[in-house]
C-alpha cells in the first residue's frame, strides 16, 4: 500500500486578546475593531493535521503521543490562559485568529518539518476558524 494519509488532532486553550494597532489612534481603532478593543477571552480549538505515508509496521502516520507531546510542549503551554498581546511573538501584530494560525505553524513547523506539517485549524469559537498551510 502507498499513498499519503492525513492525520489530524484536536487540542484546546484558553486566551485572552484584544484587537488595537498601536501607530492608529484610539478613535480609529475604535471605529475600525468595535468592541474588540476590550481585552477578552476565548477558548480556543486548535487542529493539527499531519501527512505523511503510513508507516507499514506502526500504521501511522506519526505516533499521535509524539504530536501531542509535541503541540503541549510548543503551543498549549505558551498560550493557555495567557493574555497574547503580551507574548514577544504578538509583538506588532493583532492576535486576531488568523495571525494565531500562522504564528502557531511557525512554532510547529520548527518541530515537524514542512513537509509534514499539513494545516493548521484555530477555532475561534463555534462559528469561526481559520486554516493556515504556510507560505505557499
Amino acid at each position: 500500500m502507498s499513498g499519503i494519509a492525513y492525520s489530524s488532532r484536536r487540542f484546546t486553550f484558553a486566551a485572552a486578546h484584544r484587537y488595537w494597532v498601536d501607530r492608529w489612534p484610539a478613535a480609529e481603532n475604535e471605529r475600525f475593531f468595535g468592541r474588540l478593543t476590550v481585552p477578552h477571552g476565548h477558548n480556543y480549538a486548535l487542529e493539527v493535521t499531519v501527512r505523511g505515508p503510513i508507516d507499514p509496521e506502526t500504521g501511522m502516520v506519526i505516533n499521535l503521543t509524539e504530536l501531542k507531546a509535541i503541540v503541549n510542549d510548543t503551543v498549549i503551554e505558551r498560550f493557555d490562559h495567557a493574555d497574547l498581546n503580551a507574548d514577544a511573538l504578538f509583538r506588532g501584530r493583532v492576535p486576531t485568529t488568523e495571525n494565531i494560525a500562522t504564528v502557531v505553524w511557525d512554532l510547529l513547523v520548527e518541530k515537524l518539518g514542512a513537509e509534514r506539517l499539513w494545516q493548521v485549524r484555530v477555532w475561534e469559537d463555534e462559528t469561526l476558524f481559520v486554516d493556515y498551510r504556510g507560505e505557499a
